[in-house]
């Protein structure tokens, strides 16, 4: 659920706990299976009163799960950088730009896989949710990264993670831009960025956030 291309782009390397070790170029944290810090943002809103999710398409250019619908925006957080300096995923990804208060927090995520780049990725991501009632046509996208957004109604998702078919999802192909299209896409499990799990603990997340209840926590 976040971008593994290469770059030199600097990080903060930390121990299993979050305490900062060392500074170093990215992909020497990712070649040594080092433990970084990521930030992700889940976007949620009601259509027409359904709990839905907005996912977003990343590139098939992307490093890391090329094609695939992922969480609204992630990315690592650069050397120095607090779990709220990541709300600039939003804007550069998105078009959205939120005031860090209106972010809500679910916790820090561990993670270790292999998504692509280096041997191992071990990740300590902050959670967010936010909620966003704008339609899918104000979004405005960075078309190297996403190609596409989509209302995911958060039920259907989690069938889906229950083993149950395809579901079917509207959304816009290039929003924001000249040649922007409504789209509908058939997914199924294979369609998602592979990660059951949190997906599944982020949908009951979100759907006790937009019905008011608590508590909220990854």
């Amino acid at each position: 659920m976040t971008d593994s291309a290469p770059g030199v782009e600097q990080l903060d390397v930390v121990d299993e706990a979050g305490r900062y070790l060392r500074t170093a170029p990215r992909n020497e944290v990712h070649e040594r299976g080092e433990w970084h810090r990521v930030f992700h943002c889940q976007i949620v809103t009601l259509r027409d009163g359904v709990p839905t999710a907005v996912l977003q398409r990343r590139t098939r250019s992307k490093a890391a799960f090329p094609g695939l619908l992922d969480i609204s925006a992630a990315g690592h957080l650069a050397a120095g950088e607090t779990p709220l300096d990541g709300v600039r995923e939003l804007e550069e990804e998105l078009g959205v730009r939120p005031a860090s208060a209106d972010l809500v927090p679910l916790g820090v995520r561990r993670l270790a896989d292999d998504s692509g780049e280096g041997t191992l990725n071990c990740e300590l991501t902050s959670v967010y949710l936010l909620r966003d009632d704008r339609p899918l046509t104000d979004y405005v996208l960075a078309r190297d990264e996403v190609d596409a957004v989509f209302d995911a109604p958060i039920a259907d998702l989690l069938a889906l993670f229950e083993g149950g078919p395809s579901i079917t999802l509207h959304g816009v192909t290039s929003a924001g831009h000249t040649d922007a299209r409504e789209a509908t896409f058939e997914a199924t499990l294979e369609d998602l960025v592979p990660s059951a799990e949190y997906w599944v603990v982020l949908m009951v997340m979100a759907q006790r956030f937009l019905a008011g209840e608590g508590p909220l926590a990854v």
